[in-house]
This record gives C-alpha cells, sequence and structure tokens, in this order.
C-alpha cells in the first residue's frame, strides 16, 4: 500500500510539474546585440576612444624621448667619458622603466574608464529587459548567444520588444 501511494503522488507530482512548465513563458534575448544599438553605448564608445587617444599621446611622448636619448647615446657615446656613458646610459635606462610604468598604468587608467562608462549601459539594457520580461510574463529570459539552441517556436525573441522600451528604432 505505501508503494502504491508513492507511484500515485509520484504521478500526480509529475502531472503537475509538467502542466506548470508547459504554462511558463520563455524568451531569448541576443543582449549584445541589444547594447550595440543603444545610442548610450555609441556616446560610450566615443568617450572611450578619446581618452585612449590622450593615454596613447603620453605614451608616444615618453616613447619619443627614449628613442632620442638612445639615438644620442648611440651616436654620440663614443667621444664621451666613462662617468658620462654611465649618466647617459642610466637616463635611458630610467626612461625606459617611465614608459612601461606609463604603459600599465594606462591600461589599468582605461580598464577603469571601460567599467565607468559602460555600467549605467548595461544597467540601462538590463532593466529595460527585466521590465518587458515582467510584463510579458515571462519566467525565464535567455541570453541567446549563450545558449546552443533556441526553439523560437516555443520561446519568444524579446529583442524589438526592448528596443522599444528604450525608444531605439
Amino acid at each position: 500500500m505505501k508503494n502504491l501511494l508513492k507511484v500515485v503522488f509520484a504521478i500526480a507530482f509529475a502531472m503537475l510539474a509538467s502542466n506548470t512548465f508547459a504554462q511558463q513563458k520563455f524568451a531569448h534575448i541576443n543582449r549584445t546585440e541589444l547594447i550595440q544599438s543603444m545610442p548610450d553605448f555609441k556616446t560610450t564608445q566615443e568617450k572611450l576612444e578619446a581618452y585612449k587617444n590622450e593615454l596613447v599621446a603620453t605614451i608616444e611622448e615618453i616613447q619619443v624621448e627614449y628613442n632620442k636619448k638612445l639615438e644620442e647615446f648611440q651616436k654620440d657615446s663614443e667621444t664621451w667619458s666613462a662617468e658620462k656613458k654611465e649618466v647617459k646610459s642610466q637616463d635611458i635606462v630610467n626612461i625606459q622603466r617611465r614608459l612601461q610604468e606609463q604603459q600599465a598604468s594606462a591600461e589599468e587608467l582605461f580598464s577603469r574608464k571601460q567599467e565607468e562608462l559602460i555600467t549605467p549601459v548595461l544597467k540601462k539594457a538590463n532593466d529595460a529587459i527585466s521590465k518587458v520580461a515582467k510584463t510579458g510574463g515571462y519566467i525565464y529570459v535567455f541570453e541567446s548567444t549563450a545558449v546552443h539552441y533556441v526553439d523560437e517556436t516555443q520561446s519568444t525573441n524579446i529583442l524589438p520588444a526592448v528596443k522599444k522600451e528604450l525608444g531605439i528604432n
């Protein structure tokens, strides 16, 4: 009798679970495509490009200084005393070190600036996705590029609705 009761509960649970699963609505979206279509993203990209150019200009200035000192050393060092060669050599090493430090610093600064500028864009996109999902009664929204297969007959592409929510044509 206990086994029969277990079987009945298992069947009832399976029927209930499959019925509940069948009633759930699924959606998918290509979030990358959404973000790249946002005007905010384009503005962010322009700001990042300008910032990168500033950082590169600083590095290039140091590189020019380094090349000039190195060329001078290679050209004139034969006529210099040992002491002057040592001073000039140390100067080149210091500039090279400064160049490496500036390159590392520029990478870190760019990464921070990128995160600072892209975070609000991502939040805006995620908020719009959540709003459309809640309004549409979707229980799951999958990132379409992160799954191997999407059956579009059983899952709705909400990209157009999210773009509309964001005012993107």
